[in-house]
């Protein structure tokens, strides 16, 4: 019985260790397998991170192209960058602003659609596309983005947003709302000058004159060289009866603009002045 039982704990000790080896070995292959994993995932993520870097180098210096105006340049560095690095919502942003100078604008609202798609709280995305809408004449899509764009209550410039939504509103002739929204706009930022104008232009189609020409006013004081504002605000003050004064901002027109339409205009209403 002894020998018998001696030789079944020998077997049980073999198959433990056979047990133990196979275990070991599987850890092995556990722990190759993870280090592999974890190298690809590091070296996935390393790569990506070179590639986004190498696509901002080329966004930057297509942003730079684009607010010089050299707009060839700037697409071509912008499509770079989008090609580069496709899951930055800025660079697809700036890619449909170029689009939007070159008057290419399907092409706009398609990279600006896909920055907001990418984040959709890119307000600034959504106010840009909103301006693209208002040159395709496409009032409704243009104020649904702009009140996206202003969901987001950290919206630095929501001024911009407001003023897109205006000028939908004033083409839609609903110009009670169109005031509304210029109003928001100035209230955001004081300093926005077209909005005082836009605002000009809301109030001579309600036929409110006094408070049209109050706002050419404030458009002059802050911008004294604004030719269109001094054009408005002549057409208010014949309106008004005030020749004199009318008289007066045509001539400013045609000082600050001799060569341009407005001027020629300008000078038309000064001849029946006279």
């Amino acid at each position: 019985m002894t020998q018998e039982s001696e030789v079944g704990s020998q077997k049980s000790e073999i198959r433990s260790q056979r047990l133990e080896a196979r275990s070991k070995k599987k850890s092995c292959i556990l722990h190759l397998a993870s280090c592999i994993l974890l190298f690809t995932v590091f070296y996935s993520c390393a790569s990506d991170a070179s590639r986004k870097d190498d696509a901002d180098i080329h966004y930057k210096i297509g942003v730079v192209h684009l607010n010089e105006g050299n707009i060839p340049e700037a697409m071509k560095e912008l499509t770079t960058a989008v090609e580069k690095y496709h899951k930055e919502a800025s660079f697809h942003n700036a890619l449909g602003l170029a689009y939007f100078a070159k008057g290419m604008h399907e092409d706009a609202v398609k990279h600006m659609k896909e920055a907001t798609s990418i984040n959709p709280k890119f307000s600034d995305a959504h106010t840009n596309l909103a301006a693209v809408y208002l040159e395709k004449k496409e009032w409704d899509l243009a104020v649904a983005e702009a009140k996206l764009a202003l969901s987001d209550i950290f919206y630095t410039t929501p001024e911009f947003a407001y003023f897109n939504m205006g000028r939908a509103f004033y083409e839609k002739a609903d110009y009670a709302k169109a005031e509304e929204s210029y109003k928001k706009a100035i209230e955001s930022n004081p300093k926005y000058i077209v909005a005082y104008n836009n605002m000009g232009l809301t109030y001579m189609k309600m036929n409110r004159d006094k408070e049209a020409a109050d706002m050419f006013r404030l458009a002059i004081r802050n911008a004294p060289n604004y030719v269109d504002a001094h054009y408005r605000l002549g057409l208010v003050l014949i309106n008004l009866k005030d020749k004199k004064g009318a008289f007066n901002e045509f001539q400013e027109v045609i000082k600050l603009a001799p060569d341009s339409e407005t001027a020629r205009s300008a000078k038309s209403y000064i001849d029946l002045l006279k």
